[in-house]
């Protein structure tokens, strides 16, 4: 009679009892592992917060290099531009100033409507070229100027209202002008004196023409000068004038006059002026 022995070794039995072992052995580990990360996990979101904060940095820091990377490829603008080279002025706040690139018509003998021996057309044109009047400055403009408000004269008396003052350009216009005249001093006493005692055209021919001499005259041409010395001195013009070849003259050579140049466009400020002008012309301001 064959019987079994129960304590007989057996390859099968081990084996399979070997592999029953194992995944059982094996699915507690994967449930442990579970367990474990349920425990440990966190949300997801706060994963992401807190990556996007360790490059928030880094990306600011290279956003602002490319803004500035940029900025000093192109440049500012020259609205940008004009207010930092400039002093504080209420028609470059609102944008008059506009350039344009141009040849100066320029010749020794060039002919134009400001030049010649006084007449009355002249005189006209050359008042009219800065005599325009005066413009109202800001309550805060003065700070801007770094200049004290004390004693300054506000339009109309008001002291809600801003100061009287006058736009550079037109006073060193006016001084020019009165340059001009001054070296025709003896022309308007000879060919214009009619003309002169007519209505207001002394005041635009501002001598005193009948004197011998006058003090009062030679004082005020040399204060033109000295404002016209001071603003050359200032903005001093860096612009090359070149030189031309030139066998019939005495030298052998001459100046070319036409000089190139970036200019601001007059007529945008002539017309910001008349627009802003407080003063109407029978009250326009006279800078001495």
């Amino acid at each position: 009679m064959n019987f079994v022995n129960p304590f007989r070794y057996s390859s099968l039995a081990s084996r399979s009892r070997f592999f029953e072992t194992c995944d059982e052995e094996d699915q507690n580990l994967v449930n442990q592992n579970r367990q474990a990360e349920k425990r440990d996990a966190k949300p997801r979101y706060r994963i992401y917060a807190s990556r996007l904060l360790a490059i928030l940095p880094w990306a600011l820091a290279f956003v602002s290099t490319a803004l500035l990377v940029c900025n000093f490829v192109s440049g500012p603008d020259e609205f940008t531009c004009t207010r930092l080279l400039n002093p504080y002025s209420p028609a470059i706040e609102d944008g008059v100033v506009e350039y344009y690139d141009t040849d100066f018509e320029n010749e020794f003998a060039h002919k134009t409507k400001y030049r010649g021996p006084p007449t009355p057309e002249l005189e006209q044109t050359w008042d009219e070229l800065w005599n325009i009047g005066g413009v109202e400055v800001p309550l805060d403009g003065p700070a801007r100027l770094g200049k004290s408000t004390n004693n300054l004269l506000h339009v109309d008396s008001d002291e809600n209202r801003g100061y009287s003052g006058m736009i550079e350009a037109f006073h060193q216009l006016h001084c020019l002008n009165l340059i001009r005249q001054y070296t025709w001093r003896d022309y308007y006493k000879d060919n214009l004196r009619e003309w002169l005692d007519k209505g207001d055209h002394r005041r635009i021919v501002d001598l005193d023409i009948l004197a011998n001499k006058s003090v009062g005259d030679r004082m005020h041409v040399d204060h033109c000068i000295e404002t016209l010395r001071l603003q050359l001195m200032c903005n001093a013009d860096m612009t090359p004038m070149l030189v031309f070849e030139d066998r019939d003259s005495p030298l052998g050579s001459k100046a070319d006059f036409n000089v190139h140049h970036k200019c601001r466009r007059w007529d945008r400020l002539v017309e910001w002026q008349r627009v802003h002008t407080p003063i109407q012309d029978a009250n326009r301001l006279h800078p001495m």
